[in-house]
């Protein structure tokens, strides 16, 4: 999409006219006539006038990123992934998402996908229900990190920790949670029947407002 293109749908997206785009930029309803059909190309210092009046970083303007919000201003680069859906800090649950829903997230936040929190079992780590946990793909954690973990296709976050016997096998796996007024989750032992699955390491937690 061309520069024209861009100032077009975002002067849509925002209801106005050429002649109110045109005053908001500083400049005339002519001028914005003829970016936007490409009659005429910008130097890039009016493409940097024109993202900073509109509140949005000049790659929004090239083609080559993210729209922001107006006022809002970006931290680095940054990218989308999906939310995959509701994971609980409590006993496990799942609610699956059409995955048409998305969030932005920094690039330097090594993410694959984001899960939404739901209850209170890891307030410990600060996690609270209604905050976006980010989280890396991986079928292995260390012990004492937090991973998101399917629990016979339910999702739950929680500390894992394996208990492992004088072979230094693997004899039981504890989710913990991180609020004492919860109980872990044992897995494992003869008669264990759930499938249980990690799907990936939470790095990144961005908090909801209150």
């Amino acid at each position: 999409m061309e520069f024209g293109d861009i100032l077009r749908r975002i002067r849509k997206e925002r209801g106005l006219s050429q002649d109110e785009f045109a005053a908001l930029l500083g400049t005339t309803k002519q001028v914005i006539s003829r970016y936007e059909t490409k009659q005429r190309t910008p130097r890039i210092s009016v493409v940097e006038d024109y993202a900073r009046k509109l509140g949005l970083p000049v790659s929004a303007l090239t083609g080559e990123g993210e729209m922001l919000p107006p006022g809002v201003m970006p931290v680095g680069n940054r990218r989308r992934v999906p939310v995959l859906g509701a994971a609980a800090c409590g006993e496990p649950i799942y609610r699956p998402e059409d995955g048409t829903e998305f969030v932005s997230v920094e690039d330097d936040i090594a993410c694959d996908f984001a899960l939404i929190a739901e209850g209170d079992s890891m307030t410990g780590d600060r996690i609270h229900s209604g905050d976006i946990v980010f989280i890396r793909s991986q079928d292995e954690v260390r012990d004492g990190e937090i991973a998101a973990v399917a629990v016979d296709n339910e999702i739950t976050l929680k500390h894992v920790r394996r208990l492992r016997g004088p072979d230094g096998r693997a004899l039981f796996t504890q989710l913990l949670p991180s609020n004492p007024a919860f109980n872990p989750i044992d897995i494992g032992g003869e008669d264990e029947t759930r499938m249980v699955r990690i799907l990936g390491k939470a790095v990144a937690v961005r908090f909801a407002l209150p």
